[in-house]
């Protein structure tokens, strides 16, 4: 929870400056006003792509978005839009948002709990709007948002991967894109990339 509290605060600030231009087609001028100082250190280039897990996984973000790579560990990622993250191109068509992924080993036999097995466990609403398949659970709940400024409504999805489970968790500003029905599908994007790449080699 500290490395996501510490690391989405500057994410949220450009995520929020941006949330009125979501739209499809929306112009993504104003990130070129965001340019740091010429002073200042350049942070670490967005990743289109991360091996984690000690190579077991590659992740691989849904369109529009890249990994920060400050937030980088073996287990865990965090994601957002590529041209707010610093990409000089990319992700101005995405829905702005920020997405978390986190991975664990399971056992060989493991089966998916259900959704409403997962959102108790995390004192979360019932879920709704659930998409199943034999490997994995996308659905909509309800919690407190790791900032006052997402909505408390947001997406979750839990998948297994070869031998390991991959939880990701994708919020946004209040009745933007990302918390309506689009956002299951950059979750599903996401997974099915993911799957693809590490599946495939």
């Amino acid at each position: 929870m500290t490395t996501w509290t510490s690391r989405i605060s500057t994410a949220l600030g450009i995520t929020l400056m941006l949330s009125a231009c979501d739209g499809p087609g929306a112009p993504g001028g104003v990130i070129g006003s965001l340019k740091p100082p010429q002073n200042a250190a350049l942070p670490p280039a967005p990743l289109r792509q991360a091996k984690m897990m000690r190579g077991a996984v590659t992740l691989v973000p849904p369109g529009g978005y890249c990994i920060d790579p400050v937030s980088l560990s073996q287990s865990f990622a965090i994601m957002a839009r590529c041209d707010i993250l610093g990409a000089p191109t990319g992700g101005s068509g995405a829905p702005i948002g920020v997405l978390t992924v986190s991975f664990a080993r399971s056992a060989s036999d493991a089966t998916l709990p259900t959704a409403q097995t997962l959102a108790a466990a995390g004192l979360l609403s019932s879920p709704t709007q659930t998409r199943q398949s034999p490997a994995t659970i996308v659905f909509q709940t309800t919690g407190s948002p790791p900032s006052s400024d997402l909505s408390p409504t947001h997406w979750r999805s839990v998948t297994l991967v070869g031998p390991l489970m991959m939880g990701a968790a994708l919020f946004g500003p209040e009745g933007r894109r990302a918390v309506s029905e689009e956002g299951a599908g950059v979750l599903e994007e996401m997974i099915r990339l993911t799957t693809e790449k590490t599946i495939g080699g």
